[in-house]
């Protein structure tokens, strides 16, 4: 892993940076690239104001690229005000190159476990719902990204 993915990680989990929610990073997005995982995009707040955040997070599954996203997912439970979870999702669609799903196959359980805290972990070959992604964290979700998981 390079030292920026490492920097980057490091970043994520740090959920304050100094205080500006709007510099908070939600997306970061990485891939098998010259024989390390590397960052390949990442994506703050403020670049995801007034977008529907999970339709965002539904268009990075790309269905020519294998990847892992870290992905700093917000959500409501029945019973709670917002909660927020830090999932990894591994992506590996079948028409993706042979090269790339390998390498996120053979890499998901040992990257998983540089990834403390992680406590949900999606292999995905294809789009999810919401709804999907809610009964996964579940809590009695009833909203990701502030809309009905129903949505």
């Amino acid at each position: 892993m390079t030292s920026v993915a490492k920097n980057m990680i490091g970043e994520i989990y740090c959920r304050d940076n100094d205080g500006d929610p709007s510099e908070r990073l939600r997306f970061v997005v990485l891939g098998y690239i010259n024989g390390q995982i590397d960052v390949t995009v990442v994506f703050r707040q403020t670049e995801l104001d007034g977008k529907d955040v999970f339709t965002f997070f539904q268009s990075l599954l790309d269905p020519k690229r294998a990847r892992f996203i870290l992905y700093d997912c917000h959500f409501q439970t029945a019973d709670s005000s917002r909660r927020q979870e830090l999932l990894l999702v591994t992506w590996i669609p079948k028409s993706a190159p042979s090269e790339e799903l390998s390498a996120c196959m053979i890499l998901r359980k040992p990257f998983q476990q540089l990834l403390p805290g992680i406590r949900l972990e999606f292999q995905l070959k294809e789009p999810v719902s919401r709804k999907y992604i809610g009964q996964q964290l579940g809590r009695d979700v009833i909203r990701i990204e502030d809309k009905d998981v129903s949505a």
